[in-house]
């Protein structure tokens, strides 16, 4: 069987593949980021291509020699603005108050990298509309949560209380969560990673 590994930290991404039975084991990427989303900015490129680059970034630092790496990144835009992963309780107060009854997209972005080059990419873009929840809510809301949130690209877990959050969504929950995984299952089987 090919090992598989996923470029990431993300317990999310990780729970995705293996309640769907794909044997991975989890190798996190440290790639600058914040830095690397500040030279895109600079360079002008757009969301979605971002967050292929991203991925691909993570791939590249966790090539492998015997086997496929699986990586992935989102980034969320609300009105031409980015938003990152908060880094205190503050902060994700903050994204949410600026999210608070707009909508948002969440360009989704994985790839699949076999001997340290791209076999297979896709790019999916949810779009999210935020209900204007008051703000006892939101507290309860940061409380309930705590610093999960800080792991979250604008600070929510639809997969959990965070679903309260919101209006409307249309695009694939997979997406949302970080890893559209139907078309990367499609792409693990061409790759002869899962059973045809």
């Amino acid at each position: 069987m090919t090992r598989l590994v996923l470029a990431s930290g993300s317990v999310t991404r990780l729970a995705l593949l293996r309640e769907s039975g794909v044997a991975v084991e989890a190798c996190p990427a440290f790639v600058d980021e914040a830095g690397l989303r500040e030279a895109f900015l600079r360079e002008g490129v757009g969301a979605g291509e971002m967050a292929l680059r991203l991925a691909r970034a993570k791939a590249e630092a966790v090539a492998l020699s015997d086997g496929l790496v699986i990586a992935g990144d989102q980034i969320l835009v609300c009105d031409g603005e980015i938003f990152g992963k908060a880094a205190t309780r503050a902060a994700a107060r903050g994204q949410l108050l600026a999210l608070r009854g707009r909508t948002h997209t969440l360009p989704t972005a994985v790839t699949l990298y076999r001997d340290g080059r791209e076999i297979w990419s896709h790019v999916e873009t949810p779009c999210l509309t935020m209900r204007a929840f008051s703000e006892a809510f939101l507290d309860d809301y940061l409380a309930a949560e705590g610093d999960a949130l800080l792991a979250c690209v604008g600070a929510y877990r639809l997969e959990g209380r965070g679903v309260q959050l919101f209006a409307a969504v249309e695009g694939s929950h997979d997406a949302i969560l970080g890893l559209p995984r139907l078309p990367l299952f499609g792409a693990l089987r061409e790759a002869g990673a899962l059973a045809t």
